[in-house]
């Protein structure tokens, strides 16, 4: 792969990581015996759930925030968030002090709201879903002179989350395939762009939520589309529709996308909290669930991490979840 024509390049995303070093976990890349028996594969997990706000949204925010110019921080900035995104930028501009407003949507859980109060910025809850959220927000920006920062469509974004994949090398630098979910597009873009630029031959799967395959759907139709709805227990990939920035980056590098079921990631979830002893949440289970949704083809790969993006289940839920066999 030629660095120079890539939409971020491995320079990019270096830079990136040095930017933000001092703000986020290195998160580790553990084995996981239990798993690995269950698929007979050597099984990874990059737990982002360990990052400081328990998402990997806190890499992208980071270094976004890090090079925005006096005159938009001046101007404090604002985001519509299902969660884990205005986690991390609330994190990210309270450590540069700045103001901060995250529209979130009523499905937002009440945990990852009240750890962006905690973080000192402005919630305000509008809409049923990410998008409309979205939009409210960027009527703000217009009314108020905000600076908008994207969940997942933005190259500096997208910089700093390719941080994910120079760790997951470095940790397991025999890595055949790397399983992550997808929403917008943004975490699988960045960790994309970086293995790729290193090991060209490794494979990267993405994973949705059959509810919300946004991204699978546009790379279908060969353009972006807009789902009717993204009715999905898994917030943190609830997405009608992906990045206008991140299409073309799935498209090129990211070798397949499946959808997994509802009951597939809670399976999931409850997975990890029994067997692997790690907490996820519906969307970081996402590509756990995939891993035994017999759509991916496990035969020519030993290696296989999968990234268990977030942490940040409600309580409740997870007991739920836990309950039932």
């Amino acid at each position: 792969m030629n660095n120079s024509s890539s939409p971020v390049n491995l320079a990019k995303i270096k830079q990136a990581r040095d930017n933000i070093q001092d703000e986020v976990n290195r998160t580790p890349t553990i084995y996981s015996l239990p798993l690995s028996r269950k698929v007979n594969r050597e099984i990874h997990l990059k737990l982002e759930n360990l990052q400081v706000t328990q998402a990997f949204k806190a890499r992208g925010n980071a270094n976004k925030l890090k090079l925005l110019g006096p005159d938009e921080r001046k101007k404090g900035v604002i985001t519509a968030s299902s969660g884990n995104h205005g986690l991390g930028l609330s994190l990210a501009a309270k450590r540069n002090e700045l103001e901060a407003i995250v529209v979130v949507p009523e499905v937002a859980p009440t945990t990852k709201i009240k750890h962006i109060k905690e973080n000192g910025a402005q919630i305000i809850v509008k809409g049923a879903t990410y998008d409309d959220a979205a939009e409210h927000a960027h009527q703000l920006e217009e009314k108020k002179g905000y600076t908008y920062v994207q969940s997942f469509d933005d190259l500096d974004i997208i910089a700093g989350n390719g941080s994910m994949g120079l760790e997951i090398l470095e940790d397991v630098s025999n890595t055949d395939l790397i399983i992550a979910p997808i929403g917008g597009g943004g975490g699988i873009s960045g960790i994309s762009l970086a293995v790729k630029q290193i090991k060209p031959e490794m494979q990267v799967i993405g994973v949705e939520a059959a509810n919300a395959p946004s991204m699978k759907k546009s790379i279908e139709a060969g353009e972006v589309k807009e789902l009717p709805s993204a009715d999905t227990f898994a917030d943190g990939i609830a997405v009608k529709k992906p990045g206008k920035v991140t299409f073309p980056i799935v498209r090129e590098y990211v070798d397949q996308i499946v959808t997994v079921s509802e009951a597939k990631m809670k399976s999931a979830v409850r997975l990890l909290a029994t067997e692997a002893k790690t907490i996820a949440e519906a969307a970081g289970a996402a590509s756990v669930a995939a891993l035994f949704s017999n759509k991916i083809d496990l035969q020519e790969a030993e290696n296989i991490v999968c990234v268990i993006s977030g942490g940040n289940i409600d309580q409740e839920d997870l007991l739920e979840i836990l309950k039932k066999r």
